[in-house]
């Protein structure tokens, strides 16, 4: 009886120690057992929140020393979307003649579209006379145009532009002049800052009758290529 007993317990003493191996011993089963797919979500879900890793994160290179000043901002693309939303006749005419001017640069393509929600760039009208700070285009006693941008200071895209031109200002100018307003201020929406007075610059604030420069057009490319 105590014979039989012995060996009992030698069976439940390997059985134990069995178990316990298959257990543990995951490293010689197949790569895949647990789940190829386990393994690719997880690679997976680091690269969607690192957002340092995402394209849309990548902080863009801003060119230094170029002939036109920066502000130091750009659009992430060179396909950018804009829209009319002036019904003043004459500032629409504006605004297309500089946009053909911009695009005659060929770096950046701005292209016309009737969806606003889609629009990058807004093409407007406003009586600026209100909150006159003599820190745009125009006279001493007068401002002709202004754009607001929005943008990621962490990446310097830039998410939204405005450009505004005022038509109790401007509806008494030629065509020439209008236009050259309105590259002024795209001029902005696309990352162009004010240029100094002795430059040879669409840029500068008050003597713009230059229209787009030798100046402008290359910092345009160094810009966005």
């Amino acid at each position: 009886m105590r014979r039989y007993l012995l060996i009992l317990l030698a069976i439940i003493a390997v059985g134990v120690v069995d178990h316990s191996v298959q257990a543990d011993d995951s490293s010689s089963l197949p790569t895949n057992y647990f789940g190829q797919d386990a393994e690719d979500s997880s690679s997976t879900d680091f690269s969607f929140n690192d957002s340092s890793q995402t394209p849309s994160r990548q902080k863009l290179a801003i060119p230094r020393d170029t002939p036109t000043p920066l502000e130091g901002i750009r659009w992430r693309k060179k396909k950018i979307l804009i829209y009319m939303r002036t019904t003043d006749p004459q500032l629409k005419a504006a605004f297309r003649s500089a946009v053909k001017k911009w695009n005659r640069v060929k770096v950046i393509k701005i292209k016309w579209t009737k969806d606003e929600e889609k629009a990058n760039i807004i093409a407007t009208d406003s009586d600026l006379s209100a909150h006159n700070t003599n820190t745009g285009v125009g006279y001493q006693t007068s401002q002709l145009g202004e754009t607001k941008t929005e943008y990621d200071p962490d990446t310097h895209e830039l998410y939204k532009a405005t450009s505004i031109l005022d038509p109790y200002q401007l509806d008494y100018t030629n065509e020439n002049f209008r236009s050259e307003v309105a590259q002024h201020e795209l001029g902005h929406a696309l990352g162009l800052a004010h240029a100094p007075e002795y430059e040879h610059s669409v840029m500068v604030p008050r003597n713009i009758r230059t229209g787009i420069t030798k100046n402008d057009r290359k910092t345009i490319r160094l810009l966005y290529q």
